[in-house]
Parts: structure tokens; sequence; C-alpha cells
């Protein structure tokens, strides 16, 4: 910890070939960063690796304090085909193939299972248990606890309309096959004024663009976050059961609740959390990919013209056509990144909020610069946040950016 900040790391075993996962090397990678950064927590997963996790959760573990990085409703170890959300196509998830256009080694699909499936929980559930029980994790880091993104098409991100989908929403009086008609009729306006929300809740335009006067898709979006909330309720109460602290990985906030994340709701089942505020990322999370992705994906399915999308964004002083250029062209600005980690510690008061910090070199999908990560702390620092997370992978932080986080950290602190 330096100064009153908290400094944490995300170590992962999917995001890199097998062969150069071996624990000493990773080990290593922790150590070196060590030097530089005295980090105060380390999240290691998704992937079960049983030598590395005994090693960081041993007597010699290279960090005091550590996570099992658990993935939730997404590439887990036990999900099956039958498990995937069903858009209202009847189709079931594809996720993102981004990676196998952009090659490498990543292990990640982006296809989600759903959150309403009792098989599905019982899974996630049995299997955080089996992996608490087997190391000595002091908590759990609980990851993509949502439905798809824009990332991987609207369609597949307006899901789920399976059966277990159907029942439950049946219980709170929501017919499914109404959501299905307006969506198959292209029967919304998005581009009206979108109805008030409470004070207390992350700005929510971009559901709004998707929902404005239309109650029916807006209890749908509200089910699906009840939904969602209900499943990590369940993970958290089993976690505290066995002594772990619990911590929850989330969409920045002005994309959350289209994903079926509703902070408020979330912030009742964690000790921390951390929005994932990036903004030069051209992969799932990234708002980068993800808000033109939204913006183009709803105006093909609602056959809009975009520039009416991006006109009613900027009325509402969120995403004009400046910065919606230059987030495709350069990354999401500053000042907006700000602002979502800004929304985030006050929505989740009083819950710590420790910010993602990109800092990772990967080919085609990001090359973070000394520059990126000055302004990304000073942004942080600027927005109250307690702390931050190295993401997602120390395994492909590049050293000078793991100096000017140090040294930017370090200054802050003086």
């Amino acid at each position: 910890m330096i100064g009153s900040w908290r400094l944490a790391a995300q170590l992962s075993t999917s995001h890199s070939s097998h062969d150069s996962l071996d624990p000493l090397g990773m080990l290593e990678t922790v150590r070196r960063v060590q030097e530089a950064i005295d980090l105060d927590l380390l999240i290691v997963g998704f992937k079960e690796a049983p030598e590395i996790f005994r090693e960081v959760c041993g007597s010699s573990r290279p960090v005091g304090d550590t996570a099992l990085w658990y993935g939730v409703l997404s590439d887990s170890e036990g999900l099956e085909d039958s498990d995937l959300v069903v858009n209202w196509r009847g189709e079931r998830s594809r996720g993102w193939g981004g990676w196998a256009e952009k090659g490498g080694a990543v292990e990640e699909t982006f296809r989600f299972v759903c959150p309403n499936n009792p098989a599905v929980r019982q899974k996630a559930v049995r299997r955080l248990r089996e992996l608490l029980d087997r190391y000595a994790f002091a908590g759990v880091f609980l990851d993509k606890i949502r439905l798809p993104s824009p990332a991987n098409g609207v369609d597949e991100m307006l899901s789920c309309f399976c059966d277990h989908c159907r029942a439950a929403a049946a219980i709170i009086d929501l017919n499914l096959d109404s959501v299905v008609k307006i969506l198959a009729d292209r029967a919304i306006d998005p581009c009206v004024s979108p109805a008030a929300t409470r004070g207390d809740e992350a700005p929510r335009w971009l559901d709004a663009l998707l929902a404005s006067n239309n109650p029916i898709l807006s209890r749908f979006l509200r089910f699906r976050a009840d939904s969602v909330a209900a499943l990590v309720a369940g993970l958290a109460e089993q976690a505290r059961r066995l002594g772990r602290k619990v911590a929850l990985d989330l969409f920045s906030p002005c994309l959350a609740f289209l994903v079926g994340q509703d902070y408020g709701r979330l912030k009742q089942h964690c000790d921390w959390a951390k929005p994932m505020t990036y903004r030069l990322a051209q992969g799932p999370a990234g708002l980068r990919l993800e808000i033109p992705a939204l913006i183009e994906g709803v105006a093909n399915r609602f056959g809009l013209d975009e520039a009416r999308i991006i006109e009613w964004s900027g009325r509402r002083a969120a995403f004009g056509e400046d910065v919606l250029l230059e987030t495709r062209e350069r990354g999401v600005p500053i000042s907006f990144i700000q602002a979502e980690i800004e929304t985030a510690v006050r929505t989740l008061a009083p819950v710590p909020v420790y910010f993602g910090l990109e800092l990772i070199r990967q080919p085609g999908v990001i090359d973070v610069d000394p520059a990126h990560v000055v302004d990304m702390v000073k942004a942080g620092r600027a927005a109250n946040a307690a702390g931050l997370v190295i993401s997602w992978d120390l395994m492909h932080a590049p050293a000078d950016g793991v100096r000017a986080l140090a040294e930017t950290v370090r200054g802050g602190a003086d």
C-alpha cells in the first residue's frame, strides 16, 4: 500500500500459452513487479493451475494477500452447451470471435450461460466450494457475473429467452414472448427522452437509449439484473461461509445495467469492487470496443441512422460525435473515464472501489504506453478511488508501464 492507496494485480492462467505458464516463470514475473511496486493483493486464475495456485497460497507466497479469480457465467470448467443463454431468435450464445482473428493463446470464448438455469447455479456454487476447499486463497474475485455485452452483438446481448428464464419471468408476470415481439418487430424508438432515474443510480444513458418509453423492455432489463444479483448473492454467501472475502469484477457504469449488473444490488454482496474502466482495449469489457459496438448494433437492429443515435447521446452530455470519433481512433477520452470512476465510487459507496488499470501489451488488442498509465492513475486519484487493480494480466505487463505506475503512485503519495 502506498499512501492510502491499495494496489492489486491480476495474474492470468488463461491469457498465455501453456508453455509460458510454468510456476517458476510466473512467480519470477510477480517478484519482478514487486521490486517496483509493493502489491497488497494478487488475484490469480481463472483456469485452475494447481502448481501456481499452491505456490501463491503457500508459506513462501510472493504477495501476502491472495484471491481466487473465478469466472462464473462464461468460460468456466464444467459448463455445457445446453447451459448457454438463448437469444430472441432461439439461438444459443456464440460468444465473441475476436480472439481467433487476433491470434495468440487466449482461452476465452465469451460464450455465456444462463443465471436462471438451476444446473448453472449448482455448478457455479459447487465449483467455487471445491476450489476454496482445495487452496488457501484469502478471498474470491468473481468475474463474468453478467450477460453478453455489445461485443457479442445486440441480439446476443439481449438474452436470455431459455425455458428457465421464461419460467422465472412468469413468476413476476413478465411474458418474454412480448419482449421477443418488440425485438422482432423493431417496435421501439430508442431516441426519445428517457425516464428519469434516481439520483443514487449510475447514469443509464445507454440502457435508456434502448428502453426509453418501453415499460416491457425496461422490466426485462430489470429482470436480468435481478437474476444476476441473485446468483452473486448465493456465491458470496458460500464464500463467506468458508471465511473468505468477496470482490466483484464489474462493467464500467455506463454499460453495467445493459449486461445485467445493478451496482446498488451487487454492492450488498462484496467487500470491494473493480469497475473495468478500460479505455484502450479492443476486446470485451473495453469501452473502446463496447460503446461503438452498441451504437452500431442498435442502429442495425432497429433500422436507425447512427448519426441520430449519436446526436441523441450528445444532447445528454454522454457520447457525441467528437467523442465517438476519438474513441474509435485512439481510445475513450480520459475525462469520460474519470467520470466513470467517479460514478462507480459514488454508486458503490461505502464499498471501496479499486479501478481497473489497463497495463498490458497484447498484439492486436492493446498496447499501453507509460503516458497512458500516468493519465489513468491521475484520473483514478481525482475520482477518489481507493486504489487500483493492474488488469488484466501481469504476464503481459510491459516493464516501462510498471515503472511509470510505480513512479506516478509514489509521486502522488509524497
